[in-house]
């Protein structure tokens, strides 16, 4: 079948549009040969008449389908402009992707946002992964040209280019991050620090606000990172080029200097700055800095970048003086520029300065020059004339070019010195590096309205990068073809040569250039005119043309696009003059400092030849030198292209196609598409194409079989060609076997729904037959029982009659019998109620009768007897009255008293205790009243508080329980940043141990310490024996047994014996393990406690210090190995170590615990480190790739991309399945288990694990497009379902280990889920709560259908997902992928420790500890 055959009715075209360049349209008619025009419809739904004037005009056609959205652009079937542009729309709008392969060269689009896809997980995600397997990014490239470095052992490069502001410096500094990170190995070192401190120096005095971009680099660079043999980053070397000088002096529009400037004058204010006198209103005081009118940069706040940048310059090591050194230069820079050159003369041909000029002398203090020999040589200039030198003066304009070129000269010679700074810096001090990684940041293909002489020279560096850039292709596909054997023909592809001879020829552009500045009279009018004569009249070049309206102008035909150059300014600014006066003048600095001194002199450290009229060629060639070296240092090894397309949020599709043609991308495409652009292996054309085969099917025979059938389907056999491991078909030739395929699955589809509906069609007649008869038997049925129920209901309804009536009858009787009733009983009720009332009226009166005499007669009978009571006591004072006369005249008688005397005597005694005794009665009665009073108040307030008590319980138990809650919460965010600490410093305090000694350490020196600290926790957790829990008094030492004594002596033979071996250099990890548990932690304990309770403290803590010591030797040891089992004895060692020390000790303790905890916790987090390490390359092959289930999992499909020049996948390696995850699993759970610890600890371990794969696994399918389908989530969710289990089995799920795995289940669901309805959509997101946003949208964008049963997700559902989870997602942080790094709070539980003897240890004679002796 010919490709014309294609262009049948329903086939999808592309045809031109004003608008969107391209738009889709379907055929309403068949093609046929000859044909004038075609009948379409376009994506609007209107119809359209195309007219062609022969078949090669016929519209391009548009890709299957199967290939919407493919991430590599020469996997799809039809290589052309329109296919690329729909391809990057549809990644970019519909699937929010920036990134997309173009065979080695990454295609990236600027989305100007921030995007959550470069953060330490993604690179986690992506380091070791192959490139084919994930999806595009700019780490994916990163990766690939790392990985090739380290194991071909070539230099790689990558290229990143593209226009301003399409982000290429963003993307440099992301990829030397990756570096940092991945070459670093977790640890970053000064060098990885310098090499990405270098950036925001450059970036100071490299870049500048554009109208196409703030932060525009207006220079190229090339990067070295040179790496050791362990692939870590030992040194970095920059080269710069093609500065743009000339935007020093002048700015356009809405543009901007270089941002240094602008730092220095934001920071005029602080006090280092101010002898620089860069003014008040600085930067507007400034020529240099005010012409283009925009002063800041929304956003950016230019005093915190000076601070960054002087940051960098520390890192750098230049010292804080050497920076405000180069700061005064730059400043003077800025003085020199408001320098006021004034013009004199008849006819303005001189010029003078003011020898008052303020900025002059400003400058020349700076600079430490002579004011009146600088105002001098700039208005002046020296010739040599006839063997004499003539001083001649300088037109106004001269001077002020003069002025400007010394600037632009300062400025350029101080970026060189500041580049040869940095590569000092970043030059290795570990030796020669093995092999680099370079990175190019290069201008994209620039045209503009008005383009002069820069935009002509990076032009001219692409045309070079891009001819040696087609080689490479070339070379790739070459390589691709010998590899597989084909027998191929040379591939004939567009070269730009031409274009390059135009330029860099005999008689080209740079070679008249070169004579014309030579001309002492040269001009730009010259040149432009010897260019005509040479390329149009003399030997007319297809490359060259004349604009018809200006004569000042020349046009180039560039492999990108037709650009229109101004001659205005070439010469000026290809010989960028600086007098030899000028220099002298800088040479004769009289500075005082020593660094600025050095400064200058290099600034003036150029040869003289260069200066005047030579200048010119001298540029020149240095321009030349910069494109060929790049090309040689880059181009020339294995290289990785990224071109970046400035793109706002909206696509624009004609700005797409623009930067598309000037990046070289179609070029590419072109060359992919004059060969074979689509391959397949055999596997996956046998999966796909299985329905176009003959003969027997099966995957065995599958070659064979495409190798018989194949000449079959596509008759020209030019458009195919069978490799060793892969078919390769011509462009478009994918199409056609798609067609086939799906014309014979439609002819399938047809015989099998014939056969169906035939089928259907007996079985709904026999089913029809048999319910009619049925419907007739049930009919009849129903018939007769309705007559039987008739007769029942009519005698029924007799007997209800009766029974109705009577029933009525019954009621009205009951009704008035109770309605007679109740009226008597309510009469009879109201007249007793009635006689009721009189009788208590009755009683009433009487009753208050009887109260009122009785009032009275009390009344009269008080008065009575108050009348008594008062005659009484007046008769009764009248005879005391007379008794107390008789007694005084009696008195007066001694001996009368002393009689009296006798008796009264007496009689007080027995008065006075006759008063007592009443008295005491009363006071008894009163205390029991009282008492009495008191115990029943004391009983209210006990109730009382008893109801506040239980309040208040309630209130503190409600506060307490939220105050817990807090603490405990505050208390683990502390543990973890304290363990943080503790993990940092003891990977900085491993780095300078490694850096201290630099030796290698075997893996039975691992093991061995890794018995001793094991040993050491055992011990120390063993208890002591109870007559030595408590340590005696010094004085009674003879009271404590079980113990174990060591004499000093003999403290390193111990330490040496338990912890570091004696006789090998570690003790064998076999025998440490079949120890009992914590046995040396309990010899070391034992003794410890002897010499404690002796009352020899410093023996006791000299013991400790050195177990101590032993055993932080003994980790760091072990950290550099892979097994984790020395790490899991030392650790339980210590663990116990930690509870038996604890209040056991008489000595100063807290030092010792604590020293041990921190070494517990090391131990901890070293042994998840190994173990992760040793997990980290089996978790995706195992959990992801692994087919568990045999033959659920479809074959991957071919449209899967496919390099050209890669390395195909080892075959023979082991297949990773789960049972490689649990085998490492379940031997840690052994030996954590055989270690006797407590089970939270093994919980928490394998909780990290556990949160580990489940990070590592999501991350992976969150960037793999191969992995989001319904098959492989079905494999997944088994493989989860395999560690679920074991996590139970072996009682691990109370530590929420099981719960660390809900996010990827949830992950797996989606894919398994319906994905079409709103209630889908709904369902989903209720489902799915442990995965954010971002993610939810990603699986679905990245859900990909492996057979024809299954649809992609669409654009509508995946839109409805994103408003459902709008709510959701405005409290998540803006993450994709989760942080495997994170490390959660480890919990020691106490457990208080059993009884310890001496007499119980079982020591072996291996240990040969036999010099301790029982105390």
């Amino acid at each position: 079948m010919a490709t014309l055959e294609l262009y049948s009715k329903g086939a999808s075209v592309w045809i031109p549009d004003p608008d969107a360049v391209w738009v889709s349209a379907q055929l309403l008619q068949d093609y046929s040969h000859g044909e004038k025009h075609l009948l379409l419809q376009l994506s609007d739904g209107k119809v359209s008449l195309e007219i062609m004037s022969s078949p090669t005009g016929l519209p391009p056609l548009g890709n299957p389908d199967i290939l919407e959205g493919e991430n590599d652009l020469t996997a799809l079937s039809f290589l052309h402009e329109p296919a690329v542009l729909h391809n990057l729309r549809v990644r970019f709008l519909g699937y929010s992707s920036i990134y997309t392969y173009c065979g080695i060269v990454l295609v990236a689009i600027n989305p100007y946002e921030q995007l959550p896809i470069y953060g330490e997980e993604v690179i986690d995600a992506y380091s070791g992964q192959d490139m084919a397997d994930m999806e595009p990014h700019i780490f994916s490239v990163a990766e690939e040209a790392y990985r090739t470095m380290t194991r071909e052992e070539k230099n790689q490069s990558i290229i990143i280019s593209g226009e301003s502001g399409s982000g290429k410096t963003v993307s440099a500094k992301f990829t030397m991050r990756y570096f940092a990170v991945v070459g670093g190995a977790t640890q970053q070192t000064s060098v990885e620090e310098r090499v990405l401190a270098s950036n925001p120096i450059m970036e100071s005095i490299g870049n500048a606000k554009t109208t196409r971009n703030d932060n525009s680099s207006r220079f190229g660079k090339y990067i070295e990172i040179g790496f050791g043999r362990k692939g870590d980053i030992i040194g970095a070397n920059m080269r710069t080029y093609l500065l743009e000088k000339s935007r020093v002096v002048f700015q356009a529009s809405a543009e901007r200097n270089y941002h240094i400037f602008y730092q220095l004058c934001a920071s005029r204010e602080l006090p280092e700055m101010r002898s620089l006198r860069l003014g008040e209103n600085a930067p507007e005081h400034f020529r240099y800095t005010k012409q283009g009118g925009e002063m800041q940069i929304p956003g950016t706040d230019d005093l915190s970048d000076l601070e960054r940048t002087r940051n960098a310059f520390t890192v750098l090591n230049v010292q804080p003086d050497q920076q405000m050194e180069l700061f005064r230069i730059l400043s003077a820079v800025l003085h020199l520029g408001n320098v006021n050159i004034q013009a004199s003369g008849r006819n303005s041909d001189r010029s003078y300065i003011d020898p008052g000029d303020r900025s002059l002398a400003v400058f020349s203090k700076l600079l430490g020059v002579e004011g009146p020999q600088m105002a001098h040589w700039l208005c002046h200039r020296r010739l040599a004339v006839g063997g004499e030198m003539l001083v001649k003066p300088m037109s106004g304009q001269q001077a002020v070019e003069a002025r400007d070129a010394l600037a632009k000269h300062i400025y350029g010679q101080l970026f060189t010195w500041t580049v040869q700074r940095l590569n000092s810096a970043l030059r290795t001090q570990r030796g020669q590096a093995k092999s680099f990684i370079g990175v190019l940041d290069i201008y994209g293909f620039e045209t503009f309205d008005r383009n002069s002489f820069e935009q002509f020279c990076i032009n001219y560096a692409n045309e070079k990068l891009q001819q040696q850039f087609n080689r490479h292709v070339f070379h790739l596909e070459q390589e691709e073809y010998i590899r597989e054997e084909l027998a191929w023909s040379r591939i004939e592809f567009s070269d730009n040569q031409q274009c390059i001879s135009l330029i860099e020829g005999h008689l080209g552009l740079f070679d008249l250039l070169d004579e014309e500045c030579r001309m002492p009279k040269g001009s730009d009018e010259s040149w432009v005119r010897k260019l005509y004569d040479q390329h149009l009249n003399s030997e007319p070049h297809p490359h060259f043309q004349k604009p018809r309206m200006s004569n000042s102008s020349f046009i180039v035909l560039h492999f990108a696009d037709m650009v229109q150059y101004e001659c205005n300014g070439f010469l000026d600014k290809n010989r960028d003059t600086v007098f030899e006066e000028l220099i002298n003048v800088l040479k004769a600095s009289q500075v005082d400092l020593c660094y600025i001194s050095k400064l200058i002199s290099f600034l003036c450290d150029w040869e003289i030849t260069n200066l005047c009229l030579s200048a010119g060629k001298c540029v020149l060639c240095g321009q030349r030198k910069c494109s060929h070296r790049e090309k040689n240092s880059c181009i020339s090894v294995s290289e990785q292209i990224v071109y970046y397309f400035r793109q706002s949020l909206q696509f624009d599709p004609r700005r797409t196609v623009q930067q598309l043609r000037a990046c070289g991308v179609l070029e590419t495409i072109r060359i992919s598409a004059a060969g074979y652009p689509s391959r397949w292996t055999y596997e996956e054309f046998f999966s796909r194409y299985r329905v176009l085969l003959q003969g027997p099917q099966s995957e065995e025979q599958a070659q064979a079989s495409i190798r018989k059938a194949l000449p079959q389907l596509i008759p020209d056999p030019d458009q195919y060609c069978f490799g060793k491991t892969k078919v390769f078909f011509r462009a478009g030739q994918v199409a056609l076997l798609e067609k086939l395929r799906a014309e014979r699955l439609h002819v399938a589809a047809v015989i099998i729904q014939s056969r169906v509906r035939g089928w259907m069609a007996r079985i709904r007649y026999t089913r029809i037959l048999w319910a009619a008869v049925t419907i007739q038997r049930y009919w009849r049925g129903a018939l007769a029982r309705r007559l039987a129920l008739t007769l029942r209901h009519t005698k029924a309804a007799i007997v209800i009659q009766k029974t109705y009536r009577m029933v009525v009858v019954r009621q009205l009787f009951l009704m008035i019998r109770q309605a007679t009733i109740t009226i008597q009983a309510f009469t009879r009720g109201t007249l007793a109620r009635r006689r009721y009332r009189q009788l208590v009226a009755e009683c009433a009166a009487v009753l208050l009768q009887a109260r009122v005499r009785g009032w009275l007669a009390r009344q009269a009978y008080r008065r009575v007897h108050a009348a008594v009571v008062f005659m009484q006591c007046c008769w009764r004072r009248r005879a005391a009255r007379r008794e107390l006369l008789k007694l005084k005249t009696e008195a007066r008688s001694v001996e009368k008293y002393r009689e009296l005397n006798k008796g009264m005597e007496v009689k007080v005694m027995q008065l006075q205790l006759r008063a007592d005794q009443e008295v005491g009665g009363e006071f008894q009665m009163d205390l029991i009243l009282e008492q009495d009073s008191l115990y029943k108040e004391r009983e209210d307030l006990s109730a009382r508080l008893l109801d506040q008590e239980k309040t208040q319980e309630e209130c503190v138990h409600e506060a307490v329980s939220q105050a817990s809650a807090a603490l405990r919460a505050e208390l683990d965010e502390e543990r973890r940043k304290y363990q943080g600490l503790l993990r940092e410093f003891t990977r900085l305090e491993q780095r300078y141990d490694n850096l201290r000694e630099m030796s290698l350490l075997t893996e039975i020196f691992a093991y061995v310490l890794f018995y001793v600290v094991s040993n050491y926790f055992s011990v120390l957790t063993s208890p002591l024996s109870p007559d030595t829990s408590s340590c005696p008094s010094p004085t009674k030492p003879a009271t404590v047994t079980g113990l174990l004594e060591c004499r000093k002596r003999d403290e390193a033979k111990l330490i040496k014996n338990l912890i570091t071996g004696e006789t090998e250099p570690y003790i064998r990890v076999d025998s440490a393990l079949s120890l009992p548990p914590g046995l040396p932690a309990s010899v070391l304990f034992l003794c410890v406690r002897q010499a404690d309770c002796s009352g020899d403290q410093t023996r006791a803590r000299s013991l400790c210090s050195a177990a101590v010591t032993a055993m932080k030797a003994a980790l760091k040891v072990t950290s550099g190995f892979e097994p984790a089992w020395s790490t899991i004895w030392l650790w339980s060692n210590i663990k116990r170590a930690v509870h038996v020390m604890s209040g056991r000790l008489s000595l100063t303790e807290n030092d010792l615990i604590r020293a041990l905890s921190d070494l517990c916790i090391q131990a901890y987090q070293q042994l998840l480190s190994i173990t992760e390490k040793r997990l980290q390359n089996i978790i995706v092959p195992a959990l992801l790739e692994s087919e568990t289930i045999p033959g659920l999992s479809a074959v991957k499909l071919g449209t899967s991309r496919k390099r050209a020049g890669s390395d195909p996948r080892n075959v023979g390696c082991d297949v990773l399945t789960m049972a490689s995850v649990l085998r490492e699993l379940g031997a840690l759970h052994t030996a954590l288990s055989r270690q006797a610890l407590p089970p939270t600890l093994m919980e928490q371990a394998f909780h990290q694990l556990t949160y580990l794969i489940s990070a590592t696994a999501l991350n992976s399918l969150l960037l793999r497009k191969d992995i989001c389908c319904w098959s492989r989530g079905m494999q997944i969710r088994y493989n989860v379902s395999l560690l679920e289990e074991w996590l139970r089995s072996r009682g691990l799920q109370a530590g929420g280990a099981v719960g660390t795995l809900e996010p990827l289940i949830q992950a797996v669901q989606l894919l398994q889920a319906a994905k079409k309805t709103d209630a889908d959509a709904g369902a989903l997101v209720q489902t799915c709560t442990t995965l954010s946003s971002q993610q939810i949208v990603k699986i679905l964008t990245l859900y990909t259908p492996h057979s024809d049963l299954d649809e992609r997700v669409t654009l509508n559902f995946i839109r409805t997902v994103q408003g459902l989870l709008k709510g959701r997602s405005e409290g998540q942080p803006p993450q994709l992928l989760m942080d495997v790094r994170r490390v959660f709070p480890v919990t020691f539980p106490y457990l208080p420790p059993a009884v310890l003897h001496a007499e119980q240890l079982v020591i072996p004679d291996s240990l040969k500890i036999s010099f301790l002796h029982r105390a």
